[in-house]
């Protein structure tokens, strides 16, 4: 915007970005290895062009020619056939002649050409096969045919209506709202205009007429093998229709009837097809039962053999056909002529044909953009046959290779727009700057018809989006207005200061709002923006768009990210676009409930990995309120090295038009805050253009990219992203980075992977993320939000089931799948939580209660308090961005040791309420009374103080308030101050009872404790300690009966998890069967640094676990009411290697307790360096079987560990 209006708010692009001129200066560090490898060595060797291509097998050609050929066919001045010929003669003469003529050199000569005639053959054989055969008449493999008759993508928000209160209605509904569907089908999202108040005036009519959305009708399916041959089916099957008469009956390619019967189905093999079937769109057929593709998942890999531009011949292709009648409204005669008819695909996977009545339409790839075409001089009003041809494999699958699974199909709405002939707005553009600026330039036809007597409005209104879903309150007035003739003349009844331009096929608006509101991620503010094409005589209208707009600025000040001149603090996560039962299709009811899951746990952001999304999502994330990162559909993970279509010429075009269209449709939405060029591709001239193409369209959002992780692909801090976004590095490299790039905000594009039992340590990253003195560091976002599993179909009833890659393989894709590395999200594929969400909830909450003079150390994940006096004091901080303490409320309550938890809540204890003032500084002080603390203080107990921090008012993303987390929680520990000493301890008093009593006995191979209790005639063995392990063997109750069915040992392995493998598994997989059974040479060598080669090389394996072997075992106190009990014990591997040294002390007490304390000693010499950490620290037993429940005093009630408890509560469950 700022290309046509100077004054509007441009970011500044950081320095270090500016002054680069890529790719020759750029910092040393950060050297283009992977550009200059590409360009002068694997572009030649591993060609990814038709142009490569044919210069590498065309030098191999010539050098067989210059090398070979040459040398042995002209020999001196005699030519080989020559020689041959002469050397038979002279054989007849003379057998025992011995030149150049004699048999043996003869025999060498037969064999040179033998061989040499083979190797040629074979070269323009394998040429011929694998690339030149391909080049012609295949579109589908090749990087410059991206699009053929495709029109250009417009905002998403484009309806061609016709009323303004209905336009409303209609901007403020996340659905792509369509028209009704006259002939009676079902399924069609459709608005109706009403008379409740603020709601619009239609009256009953249909909101949006124009707009008809081809969902749910009657589509028919085929499947086939190849492309050509879906191709020639269709235009067989349009033959086969014109020859009977029936054009638009349903005629098998065979010219059989089909009725309402099936044919027979078969698999893809040979020459049979599945005949027509009944399909649903959208729906990817590849989650279809029935049809025999299944659906692949890949984190790195192809799932074909990877020589772009090409792709297999056997290559799954859906023809898809409907044959539909125009809605009756639009089969006016007097209309219909006039009327301009484009058809919109806003999702197809991956690269499709279109054909109508007969027609070849066009040619469109990329799965995530809309793609739209002219059907004006192909429709009729009635019987219109419409045949779309998707491959599922294209040239544009190699910018594809996104980790998620690939499917296949039309897995987004369809729709057919009618626009009449004075409806001459085609796009608009608009950005709304935090001081009120607002800037609009709509685009127009330029063979407009009736010029002079139309004129264009503008109306901003202060709409209030009553539900997700839709409904609308406001005022019938509008907040400013303008109206603009097409030939300059304006008129004007707002006191802002318009300025307009002459009509040059655009129309530029700019205004100054005053006192507007604000949008960001805490207070969502939008405004609906009303455009109008009016006729200037007597005001009727011919065509109305609408959008939700966010008045916000995004900036770049000293290396700090800002929102409205405030730093931001990114609490983000990774989200693909998922459904277990849909794949890739999702509803709006399923985006609006995984936003709102992301609000509930304290995130803010979302990173679109790594595509676009549908529509809707972004305008749900403008109304809740969540910061978007939108990223461009390109990966090219698989390709080795990863940037060799990024730097290649002939795939420009598919580069620069995906980041381009998802920047046409996206950029009116407040929501997204950067862009993103898109995911591991390396780096090279191709993203250098994207990048200044992006720049020309929208200087309002910084641009971020991610080239892969490695140093050759920059490591995310390349001249091509104004913000760095690494991926993967330790809390100290991540300083680092901040130290490194101070004029760059760093901000993780992941940074920590929820595969399995995962997300330890997370509140390092934290810790640095709020220090103040790293101002540049703001957060980042989590890799993933959803486990990307299927739901398993089971015969007969039973419990629900995800599967991951490996479930879905057949015969076509043997060991292509990457198994289960798609279960990697926070949540399960059905939108259950993980433990580690508790955590990452905590460490994100925008409240936090910050050290003060009462804790008495640093540690803030293990704070307690003391205080003598009668006044207690807590200090919180606040993060908000925009709300303030008036905003919120805290309720607290004391609980003790003796105070059970049910589902994170105590009934037990009083609770009390809090509410802060406005007044109240950043740093929040709370006063409390001293009194109740001291009611829940024993001398015998422990007491805990917890806080709950709620919002005042119910929020968008809270849909009922017993379904919401607290935004924030803290619980601290009070402790009374040790009487004699300076120092602040918890007291801890042994429990003294009188007349009871205990016992040591030992043997030659134990030691026995007996205890009698007060009121007991006799003792009772307790416990019975091991000489030779050292360990528990025996533990009894009060009752005398037995706890334990096996001994108490010290446990230090545990199974291994994806992210302690290192990814192994996958790697192995990956591998030829060649290669396969030399994997413990690899392991050795490619993967000596992942845990689990360290742990099972220390003998940490959990099938076969080090033993305990007890060096010294002694009493050390006894006493009548306790006793002491000392071991040093040695942890000895199956080897027969000692590991390391455990101190354990068993504290006895005559209650029938122990109390275990266990010291490990570091290891010495070579293995502190081979032992980076332990898989576990604990103890293992197996408990008597008859024991039902368990009580216990920690952390709960969520999984916690020691590196994953911060957001665990303290008390007993």
């Amino acid at each position: 915007m700022n290309f046509y209006f100077p004054q509007a708010h441009a970011y500044k692009v950081p320095p270090s970005v500016q002054n680069a001129v890529y790719p020759f200066h750029v910092p040393p560090r950060l050297f283009p290895y992977d550009v200059y490898i590409h360009r002068y060595l694997t572009m030649w060797i591993m060609p990814t062009n038709h142009i490569t291509h044919t210069i590498f097998f065309g030098t191999i050609l010539c050098y067989i020619g210059v090398r070979w050929w040459i040398p042995l066919v002209v020999r001196g001045d005699k030519f080989l056939l020559g020689i041959l010929m002469g050397c038979e003669k002279r054989d007849n003469n003379d057998n025992d002649i011995t030149d150049d003529g004699s048999i043996c050199h003869k025999k060498l000569l037969w064999n040179q050409f033998y061989v040499l005639t083979v190797v040629t053959i074979t070269v323009i054989v394998v040429a011929w096969r694998r690339v030149f055969r391909r080049f012609s008449g295949r579109p589908w493999m090749d990087p410059n045919y991206t699009e053929f008759n495709r029109l250009p993508v417009c905002n998403s928000f484009m309806r061609w209506m016709v009323d303004e209160e209905g336009a409303r209605d209609v901007a403020c509904c996340p659905f792509l709202v369509a028209t009704a569907d006259y002939r009676g089908g079902e399924g069609c999202q459709t608005m109706k205009g009403g008379d409740d108040k603020g709601g619009g005036g239609g009256g009953g009519v249909d909101l949006v007429p124009n707009v008809w959305n081809m969902d749910q009708q009657q589509w028919k399916f085929q499947l086939y093998n190849t492309v050509e041959r879906a191709l020639n089916v269709v235009y067989q099957e349009w033959d086969n229709d014109l020859e009977h008469g029936a054009v638009g009956d349903d005629i098998v390619n065979d010219g059989g009837t089909m009725g309402s019967t099936w044919m027979k189905q078969s698999s893809m093999d040979g020459n049979e097809v599945i005949s027509w079937r009944p399909i649903t769109v959208p729906a990817n057929w590849t989650m279809l039962e029935g049809i025999p593709d299944k659906p692949i998942y890949t984190n790195i890999k192809y799932p074909f053999p990877c020589i772009p531009p090409f792709v297999p011949d056997k290559n799954p292709t859906g023809v898809y056909k409907l044959i539909f009648d125009l809605p009756s409204k639009w089969q006016d005669e007097m209309s219909f002529a006039k009327d301009n008819y484009m058809i919109t695909f806003h999702g197809v996977e991956s690269a499709f044909f279109l054909f109508v009545n007969g027609e070849y339409v066009g040619y469109s790839q990329d799965s995530r953009i809309p793609a739209s075409f002219d059907l004006t001089p192909h429709l009729k009003h009635k019987a219109n046959v419409m045949y779309v041809v998707v491959c599922r494999w294209s040239d544009g699958s190699y910018l594809e290779d996104q980790d998620h699974w690939w499917m296949a199909g039309i897995h987004r709405s369809v729709e057919l727009l009618r626009r009449g002939p004075d409806m001459d707005i085609l796009d608009y553009r608009v950005q709304a700057d935090m001081d009120g600026s607002l800037f609009i330039c709509v685009d127009l036809k330029k063979t407009m018809s009736r010029i002079n007597q139309k004129r264009i409005s503008f109306k901003l209104f202060d709409d209030e989006q009553s539900t997700p879903m839709g409904g609308r309150e406001g005022e019938h007035l509008p907040v400013w207005s303008v109206v603009q003739e097409i030939n300059g003349a304006s008129n004007s009844n707002s006191n802002s200061n318009s300025t307009e331009e002459e009509f040059t096929g655009e129309i530029r608006v700019s205004a100054k709002i005053e006192g507007v509101k604000l949008w960001n991620a805490e207070d969502p503010n939008l405004y609906t923006l009303v455009i109008g094409m009016v006729n200037s005589n007597d005001g009727a209208i011919y065509q109305v768009e609408s959008c939700r707009i966010g008045f916000r600025s995004v900036d770049i000040e000293d290396g700090v990210l800002m929102l409205n001149r405030k730093p931001i603090t990114i609490c983000g996560v990774n989200r693909h676009e998922h459904h277990p039962d849909h794949g890739k299709v999702v509803s709006v009811e399923s985006m609006a409930r995984d936003i709102e899951i992301v609000k509930n746990n304290n995130f803010n952001a979302i990173r679109t990995s790594h595509y676009p999304n549908a529509a809707p999502f972004y305008r749900l994330c403008d109304y809740y309120g969540v910061f978007v990162c939108d990223e461009a559909n390109l990966e090219t993970h698989g390709m080795m090295p990863m940037g060799k279509l990024a730097d290649d010429i002939c795939w420009s075009k598919a580069f620069v038009e995906r980041v381009t269209r998802m920047v046409n449709r996206d950029r009116n939405h407040a929501s997204i805050i950067f862009w993103s060029l898109g995911n591991e591709c390396g780096r090279g001239r191709n993203f250098n253009l994207a990048r200044k193409a992006l720049r020309k369209l929208d200087t309002s959002r910084p641009i971020c990219y991610e080239g892969g992780g490695d140093l050759f692909e920059g490591t995310g801090e390349t001249e091509l992203t104004d913000i760095i976004c690494s991926m993967y590095p330790n809390v100290e490299r991540t300083i680092a980075l901040s130290k490194k790039n101070t004029d760059r905000p760093i901000i993780l594009c992941e940074y920590s992977h929820a595969m399995g039992n995962s997300n330890g340590n997370l509140h390092r990253y934290w810790e640095i993320f709020r220090d103040l003195s790293l101002r540049n560091l703001q957060g980042g976002f989590i890799w993933d939000m959803i486990d990307q599993g299927i739901t398993l179909r089971h015969s007969g009833n039973c419990r629900r089931t995800f599967g991951y890659g490996g479930d879905f393989e057949d015969k076509y894709y043997v060991g292509v799948n990457d198994k289960q590395f798609c279960i990697n999200g926070l949540f399960s594929p059905d939108r259950k939580p993980h433990p580690a969400v508790s955590e990452v909830r905590y460490l994100q909450q925008p409240i936090h209660l910050i050290e003060s003079e009462y804790f008495p150390y640093e540690n803030a994940r293990e704070r307690y308090i003391t205080s003598s006096s009668e006044i207690l004091r807590f200090r919180f901080i606040s993060y908000f961005h925009s709300l303030s303490w008036s905003d919120v409320y805290v309720e607290y309550f004391y609980c003790n040791d003796k105070m059970k938890y049910v589902n994170g809540d105590t009934t037990d204890s009083e609770i009390f309420r809090y509410f802060p003032t406005a007044d109240d500084s950043e740093e929040f002080i709370m006063i409390n009374t001293f009194d109740r603390a001291q009611k829940c203080l024993s001398e015998y107990s422990r007491c805990w103080i917890t806080f709950k921090w709620y919002f005042r008012s119910k929020m968008k993303w809270q849909r009922n308030n017993h379904e919401y987390h607290p935004i924030a929680i803290e619980t601290v520990e009070l402790c009374l101050p040790w009487p004699d000493e300076d120092h602040n301890i918890e007291i801890n008093k042994i429990l003294r009872e009188e007349g009871c009593s205990i016992k040591v006995q030992e043997s030659t191979s134990s030691v026995e404790l007996w205890v009698k209790a007060r009121g007991e005639r006799f003792m009772r063995r307790c416990a019975v300690i091991d000489k030779t392990t050292g360990c528990i063997t025996s533990f009894c109750n009060n009752a005398s009966s037995e706890m334990l069915n096996e001994p108490m040992v010290p446990n230090f392995t545990r199974a291994c998890t994806d992210n302690d493998r290192g990814g192994i598994d996958r790697v192995r997989h990956l591998m030829p069967r060649w290669v396969a059974f030399k994997i413990r040479l690899l392991e050795r060598t490619l993967f000596n640094y992942s845990y689990w080669y360290k742990w099972k090389r220390l003998g940490l394996d959990p099938e076969s676990p080090p033993r305990p072997v007890c060096d010294l075992l002694k009493l050390v106190a006894e006493t009548s009411d306790h006793a002491i009990i000392e071991a040093d014990i040695s942890m000895i591997t199956q080897h027969g290697k000692r590991l390391f040294h455990l101190h354990v002390s068993y504290h006895f007490r005559c209650d029938g307790s122990v109390k275990i304390s266990t010291i490990l000693n570091k290891p010495n010499g070579g293995l502190k360096y081979l032992l980076p950490s332990l898989p576990r620290i604990g103890y293992t037993f197996c408990m008597n079987k008859d024991i039902k429940n368990v009580t216990y005093l920690g952390r709960g009630p969520e999984e916690n560990y020691p590196d994953r408890k911060s957001g665990s509560m303290i008390g007993v469950w």
